[in-house]
Formats: C-alpha cells, structure tokens, sequence
C-alpha cells in the first residue's frame, strides 16, 4: 500500500456541491427547488450563485436562475478566451458590441439588434451567447440586474476594444 496516499476518514463528510455550478457549496445557503415530481428539495449553493442569481431575493429557484448559470457560464468563458487571445472576434462583432453597450437592454430591444446585426456578427461567438439565455433572462430582471454582470463585461470588453 503507498503510504502517500491519504484516504480521508468515513466520518469526513463529502463538501456538498453547489446546485447551478457544481462548485463547491456554502453548507448554510440553502434553497427550495420544485422538480417536476411535485416535491420540494433544498439544494446547496455557492456563495457566488446565491448572491449572483435572478431570485437571489427569495428562498426559492427560479427558472431564470438555471438561465443565468448558463449566460453567466458561457459569458465568463468567451471573456477569458479574449483576454487570453483565444478568441479573435469578427471586426462586425465588434462593432456590434459596441452598438449593444449604448442602448439599454429590454428582450425586445436586445432581439431586434440580434435581428440586424450584419452577417459576420451573426456568425459570431457573442450572438450565439444572447441567443441562448439573454432573451430568457431579460424577461426576468432589468438590465442593471448584477446578474447581467459578466454578460456587461463582456460587451464593454468588446466595445471598447472596437474603439
């Protein structure tokens, strides 16, 4: 047997994983979910899902909480992929982020940009994130909600980088 290996002890209780990110979750935030069983459970969060989500207010998920894991997921990533020049948008997209970061966003307002946005920026990395969960959570929250935080950073990121 290797003697470098530790195993912890039985009586080490597993750390409970966050519901929305699977990080590692605070053991006192606790929340009600509604499956579709009927029945309700408390699941664990993280204390950046706990304070970040769209009903961060109530004690309850709502759908638009599984929506923003989701944007907040796919935002961050294309953030990092810029910072890290792993990413290299279109010059459309750039200006089309920096048409976005201008006017303020509704579902509505944010659909019809998506709707005339040129062919290059369609083909782009950033509609297909406001595609997938933007909509669906502008329906939920204003536009200065936090938990369209990242999504912000990351448009300003753009636009400024298009100047």
């Amino acid at each position: 047997m290797n003697s470098s290996l530790t195993v912890p002890s039985p009586q080490t209780p597993a750390p409970l994983a966050c519901h929305l990110c699977s990080g590692e979750a605070v053991p006192v935030i606790g929340v009600s979910q509604l499956p579709a069983s009927g029945q309700e459970l408390t699941v664990a969060l993280c204390a950046p899902c706990d304070s970040g989500r769209p009903g961060r207010c109530t004690n309850r998920l709502q759908p638009a909480d599984y929506d923003w894991v989701v944007l907040e997921r796919n935002a961050a990533h294309l953030l990092a992929a810029f910072h890290d020049r792993q990413w290299v948008p279109y010059a459309q997209e750039l200006v089309f982020a920096e048409d976005l970061a201008w006017f303020i966003w509704t579902e509505e307002t944010l659909r019809a940009a998506v709707r005339a946005a040129g062919p290059w920026a369609a083909k782009g990395r950033l509609i297909r994130i406001l595609d997938s969960s933007a909509f669906l959570l502008l329906r939920e929250v204003p536009a200065t909600d936090p938990a369209l935080h990242t999504l912000r950073r990351l448009i300003d990121t753009l636009a400024a980088a298009a100047a």
